[in-house]
């Protein structure tokens, strides 16, 4: 680290573990060139409690390999019933390692990140994030926490989403016998974030431990307390929704050409979500003429066009990427709504009314979902037909989740979409975050994290028809679900994931 301790009470703090200090009103930060800095490390440390060592020496050797500034932001939390000794009930002190860094102030690290060491919120709080999207203007930022809360901020058009963020704890969980308390301690998260910075540019990712490996992994790299290696094949590479004829070329070439998140991390599974944009049959088209000629003179109104360019697709950047990671991998497809764009076609159009170039592989299909249909004990059912198309056409290495089907990685949930909620109600990264399994969806194009559910972002341009005319919380971003079952969020601007 460059800013290294300069005062006495700097070097009391570093080196004398019984020195105290009341802290109330007190400056935290050191100089720190953040013009030259390249990358930023911050973590909070709750008052009264002693650090996680192992995760404490995994985040020191980070921050040394990669030149990082390491930012402790310190919280306090009211514990009349400490774990650590009657002694410590509310003190004003924090464990001796991180008292050199310290930082509590609000700084800008680039024009569009900056941390908000300034603001306190209780570590039992269970939404953080509530009502701090405004306070860092138009920058993305990170507060002090310890439970891991991601969230994307909705902003003008012409400005990229703000990721606000919380950065998790490296001191171990120390809460009270309370409800409060024991709620705290289930979402207690060793984690921080990492911040790249070019320029303008940033680039922030959770570092999340694991105590049965002792690490953390980044980017497809292992970091352990004295060293740092390749990282084992991840589990999953949860793509942000696809939507094929829509795709941003940027995005294809991040994730699957040279250096790129593919070839980093060598995924053994690719998740795919709304793999057909489905905008050859939209139904929110039905009554739109202009779409229709839109459609037309661009080659785009064959809805069977559309479903070979999907399944092309994923054939092409599934063998891409087994050619990147020399090693079999299986792509899934997530039963999505605009997948389904396909079954309400089917239902709702009269053949003889179609485009000439639609009309017998509507017939087509429909034969196929009738010969299909049964009446169960559950109801009625008939065969998905985009699914039951991406079937018959016998990819090699590929696999189709049926609606509802089930798909688990290192204990968590991959087959929910995200669009569907509990008991019939619409999805959302809210009722989702507690239905008693750690899961990854897409569907919103906006990446969060919050409790057990992970939400990726989009893979399309930021900007389509139905989303242009206010502001917006897309961004492009993946998930990596590595090989300690950890997610972590990745995302691409302007084409690079990474400095």
């Amino acid at each position: 680290m460059t800013g290294s301790p300069k005062t006495l009470d700097d070097f009391k703090r570093a080196h004398d573990p019984t020195f105290q200090l009341d802290t109330v009103g007190e400056t935290f930060s050191r100089d720190i060139n953040w013009k030259k800095t390249k990358r930023a490390i911050v973590v909070a440390a709750q008052n009264a409690t002693p650090v996680h060592r192992d995760f404490w020496a995994v985040l020191q050797h980070m921050a040394e390999a990669l030149g990082a500034e390491l930012l402790v932001i310190p919280v306090r939390y009211k514990n009349a019933t400490s774990l650590w000794t009657a002694s410590q009930r509310n003190a004003e002190w924090w464990a001796p390692e991180v008292r050199p860094y310290l930082w509590n102030v609000r700084q800008e690290l680039n024009p569009n990140f900056m941390v908000l060491g300034d603001i306190k919120i209780q570590p039992t709080t269970s939404n953080p994030l509530s009502g701090a999207e405004t306070l860092s203007k138009a920058c993305s930022a990170v507060v002090g926490h310890t439970r891991a809360q991601t969230i994307s901020v909705a902003t003008p058009p012409d400005k990229m989403a703000k990721l606000l963020m919380t950065s998790g704890a490296c001191t171990v969980s120390n809460y009270t016998d309370t409800r409060v308390g024991r709620l705290g301690d289930f979402h207690h998260s060793l984690s921080a974030i990492l911040v790249e910075l070019k320029g303008k540019h940033f680039f922030a990712r959770r570092l999340r431990y694991t105590e049965k490996t002792k690490r953390v992994i980044d980017l497809g790299v292992a970091y352990y307390a004295d060293k740092h290696e390749t990282a084992p094949p991840s589990l999953a590479l949860v793509q942000g929704d696809t939507h094929v004829d829509f795709v941003d070329p940027s995005v294809v070439k991040a994730t699957f050409g040279a250096g790129g998140i593919v070839e980093r991390i060598r995924p053994q599974h690719l998740i795919w979500h709304d793999l057909l944009d489905g905008n050859s049959c939209n139904p929110h088209h039905e009554d739109d003429p202009f779409a229709a000629i839109a459609k037309y003179y661009a080659g785009r109104s064959e809805v069977n066009g559309e479903t070979k360019r999907a399944i092309d697709f994923v054939k092409t950047y599934t063998e891409k990427s087994m050619l990147k990671t020399g090693a079999a991998v299986l792509s899934v497809l997530v039963a999505s709504n605009h997948g389904d764009f396909l079954r309400r076609w089917i239902l709702k159009s009269d053949w003889k009314k179609l485009p000439a170039e639609n009309r017998a592989f509507y017939l087509k299909t429909a034969l196929m979902m009738a010969e299909g249909t049964r009446l169960t004990d559950r109801g009625v059912e008939y065969p998905d037909p985009f699914t039951s198309i991406f079937e018959a056409a016998k990819v090699p290495h590929t696999r189709a989740l049926h609606l509802g089907e089930s798909f688990m990685l290192g204990g968590t949930e991959l087959g929910f979409h995200g669009d569907n909620g509990p008991n019939g109600a619409r999805g959302s990264i809210k009722n989702m975050r507690r239905i008693a399994v750690k899961t990854i969806i897409g569907h919103a194009h906006s990446p969060g994290e919050d409790e057990g559910v992970t939400q990726v972002g989009t893979s399309t341009r930021l900007t389509l028809d139905y989303n242009a005319a206010g502001p917006g919380s897309w961004l492009n971003t993946h998930c990596d679900l590595n090989a300690d079952g950890k997610p972590q969020l990745v995302t691409m601007i302007d084409g690079a994931f990474c400095v």
